[in-house]
């Protein structure tokens, strides 16, 4: 059981970069909603068009992680506000903690 270890850590790292992806583009597009009600965005367009592509970027990476979680909320009514990244966030913390359990008991037989 021992050769499960080096998969049951890059697992974890895996799980650990989604969880970065997903914060730094939820902070990314918050900062845009406010930079597009705002005159900073025709006073810099060369910064704003960069930040517009980072956006792009991690929506692209993010989204198939996103999705289910999308369809399950567009039956429920969120009042405009987009809660699939806090519940990938709940469930990536839950898959964490059952890869650490199943991790020390591999360890600990």
């Amino acid at each position: 059981m021992a050769f499960l270890i080096p998969f049951f850590q890059a697992l974890l790292i895996a799980l650990e970069v989604l969880q970065y992806l997903i914060l730094a583009w939820v902070i990314l597009s918050w900062l845009l909603f406010f930079l597009r009600n705002s005159k900073m965005r025709w006073r810099n367009p060369r910064f704003f068009h960069i930040l517009e592509q980072l956006d792009d970027i991690f929506s692209r990476m993010t989204y198939p992680f996103l999705r289910p979680f999308r369809r399950m909320l567009r039956r429920v009514d969120t009042a405009g506000i987009d809660w699939s990244p806090l519940l990938l966030l709940l469930a990536i913390f839950i898959v964490r903690g059952l890869i650490v359990i199943a991790y020390e008991r591999i360890l600990r037989p």
